[in-house]
């Protein structure tokens, strides 16, 4: 093994990225394994600093050239970022809780470059079992779409900047209560009524002691469950900002498609009209409803010929994405995915969303992405 220092390919390493190598003292004892989140520019120095190298053959074969996210590192990059985003949220009043977010705030503004149909279907497919920390993901996952569409909306990087750590941080006051509410059956009980109630002006509070100052972000926080015409809470609000009500709009979409224990998932198309329906039609909500499509990725559907598919691509129309089917008419699993476009036949077209507890056919994100 040949090992040069870090120093030679540090061009690689931005902050928030993933080791596209591993890490190695002056013997080749490997410190650090490729895939390893390097979250801050701290963290980059602090390995320059010591010195440290990479196996040059190792390091000859990685492309340090930017490219779309992988389904392997995008998975990867997903998991590290929640495990991260947890760490930061519940400490909101260390030192560096806000240069913390800020990173991350970054990170997630370059994911609508990647694969827009593979974050959904993440998003979409996430681990449902890990329900106790069911809070940070939520976040992360709003967070997310919200990037998305502030990009579609033409929003300036400051603006997606508050957009984005308004997302991350509207739960900050209730992110224990959030997992345990979804790890469990039955209506909240009194006092975590109250809790829930309190949490949007809690949660502004605990971000202003904590230094922040963005208007626009603290607003977002403090306003969104605040409904248009003065019905939300907690001061019954009849103008929200436009950024509280984009807000609102994703993370009831979301919550609408994760099952909780007591609870399970909507099917899409009535989380869609649901949407549409209790926005009175604003814009907003229209936009998230076409960005997803009627079946968004990730969506198990039966089609027309019997065959059931996963959704992977969104297509020309919402009502018309790309499948993949999983089992033939007879509900016998296929030996691989195989590709069907809903608007190109008949037999392709989708009769019915299926629920994923019935869903004896599971496949990685790899499996189907590398086929569509």
């Amino acid at each position: 093994m040949k090992l040069i220092p870090l120093a030679n390919v540090s061009n690689a390493l931005q902050p928030g990225c993933l080791l596209p190598w591993g890490v190695r003292d002056a013997n080749g004892t490997l410190l650090l394994s490729r895939g390893h989140v390097l979250f801050d520019s701290k963290d980059i120095e602090a390995l320059l600093e010591r010195g440290v190298y990479v196996d040059e053959l190792e390091s000859s074969k990685v492309n340090s050239q930017s490219e779309p996210p992988t389904q392997e590192s995008m998975a990867m990059l997903w998991s590290v970022s929640e495990a991260r985003l947890g760490a930061i949220l519940k400490a909101v009043n260390a030192p560096l809780f806000l240069a913390r977010l800020n990173d991350s705030i970054g990170k997630i503004l370059k994911l609508p470059a990647g694969n827009v149909d593979l974050m959904m279907f993440l998003i979409m497919r996430n681990d449902r079992s890990q329900l106790s920390n069911y809070g940070v993901l939520h976040s992360l996952q709003t967070a997310a779409i919200c990037s998305l569409l502030s990009k579609r909306m033409g929003w300036d990087e400051a603006k997606r900047t508050s957009m984005i750590g308004a997302a991350l941080t509207m739960n900050i006051a209730m992110l224990d209560l959030q997992g345990s509410l979804a790890a469990h059956k039955g209506a909240p009980t009194n006092l975590e009524r109250q809790e829930i109630d309190r949490h949007p002006s809690l949660g502004a509070e605990l971000l202003r002691a904590a230094g922040l100052t963005d208007t626009d972000w603290l607003q977002a926080v403090e306003q969104h469950h605040e409904v248009t015409g003065g019905t939300g809470y907690p001061n019954k609000l009849a103008a929200p900002t436009e950024m509280a009500r984009m807000l609102r709009f994703v993370d009831t979409f979301l919550a609408k498609h994760s099952p909780r224990l007591g609870r399970g998932a909507q099917p899409s198309q009535k989380a869609a009209r649901d949407l549409f329906t209790d926005s009175g039609g604003d814009p907003l909500a229209g936009l998230i409803i076409k960005e997803f499509g009627i079946y968004p990725p990730g969506t198990y559907v039966k089609l027309a010929s019997g065959e059931v598919a996963v959704v992977t691509l969104r297509g020309a129309a919402a009502n018309t994405p790309i499948v993949m089917a999983i089992t033939n008419k007879n509900g016998d699993p296929l030996a691989l995915p195989s590709r069907r476009d809903t608007a190109l036949s008949v037999n392709a077209k989708i009769i019915s969303t299926v629920d994923e507890k019935s869903i004896r056919v599971r496949h990685s994100a790899e499996s189907l992405y590398e086929r569509v």
